[in-house]
């Protein structure tokens, strides 16, 4: 048996889990001609700490919320019209890299960027 190594290294980073909610943010922010906004808060939030973002969201007789979990941590975002701006609104709120982010993440922003991956990404 021939085993092989690869010789890359991974950067691990904060992703969003892909599931109807996060797809209905997406089919807002297109519907609203905002996707470049969408666009830039998720770079943000991808080069910085490591970790899977689960977003849900829906409406219940009090309004709409948003929530926001990472392993046993959890923000909430309120106050929109409906899920799916909420939603937005909380991952530009996030994008910011401030007190929601640090709380959602338990600690300090850790940036995953990397000089080599800014060279490979945006040169040819």
């Amino acid at each position: 048996m021939n085993i092989s190594t690869n010789q890359n290294q991974p950067a691990f980073s904060a992703k969003f889990v892909n599931n109807k909610a996060f797809q209905e943010v997406v089919k807002y922010a297109k519907e609203s001609n905002q996707l470049q906004e969408l666009d830039t808060a998720l770079n943000r939030i991808n080069n910085s700490n490591a970790g899977d973002i689960l977003l849900i969201h829906g409406t219940l007789p009090g309004g709409v919320y948003s929530n926001f979990n990472m392993g046993k941590r959890s923000v909430q975002n309120l106050g929109a019209e409906t899920p799916e701006k909420a939603s937005f609104n909380g991952i530009l709120e996030l994008s910011k890299l401030g007190r929601a982010f640090r709380r959602l993440v338990g600690g300090d922003v850790v940036s995953c960027l990397k000089e080599e991956n800014i060279i490979k990404k945006y040169s040819i």
